[in-house]
């Protein structure tokens, strides 16, 4: 990534742990919610030739407008007898001194290398203060962003740099000035970048709604009953998310629900909003019924949640008072009767009710599983078109198992090829024991590692059930790596190693698909959703005999012996 292409939040990985907890606070409101095209940047240390020096906890950047510089104070902040005090103590000045000197520093070192400053601002954030009155000061009113408006920053952003700065009537600043703050940060020394920089790199530029998806989100809004399909990666679950945010602005009852465990505990940790409930659907179904007195033992067999959906989906009393203004459905086309019967229960009455679902029909992995005619009928229909998560490569292959081959035309190979070149994707060949199939996903984490990716972005996904006794997911380590199941949120930190069910909804920079079996049931969807999980580099570790009974993995292993 050239230093002008810059966007998005810098670093890309979360501030050690030696970071103030208030400025990891920030940096994750700034990573969900930073306004698309902007840039922003954590811990900038600057130094002018004539050794002035000053830092700033946030510097934030809107290409068309100027800069603003964000001072953080976390804990106890209040003003008592003129005297500025964090968590009882004095503080040595006022909240936004620092950052009025870094402003002056930073002028300066624009004036060292010959360039105009662009207009440049000031505020404060509190992130954990709530407060309804800003604070009268002279220089901090309505400059001041507390924890009640941090989970909307991709809104107050915008408005509180335009409060910051005057009208900007000196001479034009300089056209890159985002890559000379980028370079005074300095992202990576030497300049040379490995493949995990690479993915993140891209990771920054994807997080962002685009305006075929803000025409989608709009259209959905304006209407009670919509069903969005899109394929992987088309921003399905992105767009989920930012509709369950603006409900509950509004002041509406929001009941989200997913069919897998792992990606209901993700949404539910990133939605955490007055209410708003996120739940998988078969667990929502087990609350409702231990209040009800049900005892039984939760178990993983795919037979207890079936059983389980159905006792609730039929126990009528048991959602007396259950009703959403809105519900979202994720996953929607893994939906069975059961589980569409429950979101019925749950739902305001007819002419109140707002339901909107998202599905992708390549990725059904339940042949029988249907969207209930009626509501597909009474919806408003919506396709996202465009997929965002996977490079190319990996979305060519993706989409060769969701179409059935590599198609007539060069375009997907081609796209194949140069991941290959560029070392997005990779296919290992072993032998047939399972031991050595686990061993080479084993180097492959190890290789990954060594290129960048930290334990926390890689995925191992197993095509296998996690009933069947050979399964990599009962590894207990793998590349001297302790893993995580991906429903474990106390050891994000560590190698995810989960079968491809479980695992849908989620990703990861690194993906490693094992267990590969082509006769498996649906063995095509399988490859589909673990391989698109990948959102940066993709390995698929397969057994030689499996490789040469799949004429699209075939394929990639001839290109690549090339």
């Amino acid at each position: 990534m050239s230093i002008t292409d810059a966007t998005g939040l810098f670093p890309r990985a979360e501030p050690s742990a030696g970071c103030p907890d208030s400025e990891i606070t920030v940096y994750r409101q700034l990573k969900d919610a930073l306004p698309a095209g902007w840039t922003a940047w954590h811990s900038l240390k600057i130094r002018t030739k004539g050794a002035q020096f000053a830092e700033i906890d946030f510097l934030v950047a809107n290409p068309g407008r100027g800069i603003l510089a964000l001072e953080v104070k976390g804990g106890l902040v209040k003003k008592e007898g003129g005297v500025w005090l964090q968590n009882g103590q004095p503080m040595k000045a006022s909240p936004l001194d620092q950052a009025h000197r870094f402003v002056r520093t930073l002028i300066a070192k624009f004036k060292d290398k010959g360039l105009f400053a662009p207009p440049i601002g000031v505020a404060v954030v509190f992130p954990d203060m709530d407060f309804d009155v800003q604070p009268t000061q002279g220089d901090l009113e309505g400059l001041v962003i507390g924890a009640r408006e941090l989970p909307y920053l991709e809104e107050a952003l915008p408005r509180i740099l335009d409060r910051a700065l005057r009208d900007h009537t000196g001479p034009l600043f300089a056209p890159d000035w985002i890559g000379f703050l980028h370079a005074l940060w300095c992202e990576s020394w030497p300049l040379g970048m490995s493949l995990s920089q690479v993915v993140k790199g891209r990771e920054a530029r994807r997080i962002q709604l685009d305006r075929e998806q803000f025409t989608a989100l709009e259209s959905i809004l304006e209407n009670d009953c919509v069903l969005v399909r899109g394929g992987a990666g088309t921003g399905k679950t992105l767009l989920a998310r930012e509709l369950a945010v603006r409900e509950a602005k509004a002041a509406r009852t929001v009941l989200f629900l997913s069919f897998t465990d792992a990606l209901g505990l993700e949404l539910a940790r990133h939605i955490d909003l007055p209410g708003v409930t996120v739940s998988p659907v078969g667990r929502f179904a087990l609350e409702r019924l231990r209040q009800n007195g049900y005892d039984e033992p939760e178990r993983y067999e795919p037979e207890f949640w079936d059983g389980l959906t159905r006792l609730a989906a039929r126990s009528g009393g048991l959602w007396d008072g259950c009703g959403f203004d809105t519900i979202i459905v994720d996953e929607g086309q893994d939906f069975g009767e059961n589980e569409w019967a429950i979101v019925e229960q749950c739902a305001g009455p007819a002419g109140l009710r707002r339901i909107w679902i998202f599905a992708d029909d390549k990725q059904a992995f339940w042949e029988d599983r249907r969207i209930p005619p009626a509501l597909e009928q009474q919806s408003l229909k919506y396709v996202l078109p465009k997929p965002y998560r996977c490079p190319a490569a990996v979305q060519a292959l993706v989409n060769s198992y969701a179409e059935g081959g590599w198609g007539s035309g060069p375009d997907r190979l081609e796209a194949a090829a140069r991941g290959l070149a560029d070392g997005t994707l990779k296919i290992v060949a072993t032998g047939d024991a399972d031991q050595e199939i686990h061993a080479a996903v084993g180097n492959e984490i190890r290789a990954a590692k060594k290129q960048g990716f930290a334990e926390s972005d890689i995925a191992v996904v197993s095509l296998r059930g996690l009933m069947y006794p050979g399964n990599i997911v009962h590894s207990e380590t793998l590349g001297r790596c302790e893993l995580a199941k991906a429903t474990d949120l106390e050891h994000r930190d560590r190698v995810i190693c989960d079968t491809f069910l479980r695992y849908k909804g989620l990703e990861r920079p690194m993906v490693i698909v094992a267990d590969v079996l082509t006769e498996a049931s649906r063995y095509p969807v399988r490859m589909n959703i673990a391989a698109s999980r990948a959102f940066g580099a993709l390995r698929i570790v397969a057994s030689r005999g499996e490789i040469e009974k799949d004429p699209i993995l075939t394929k990639v292993v001839n290109i690549q012996k090339s």
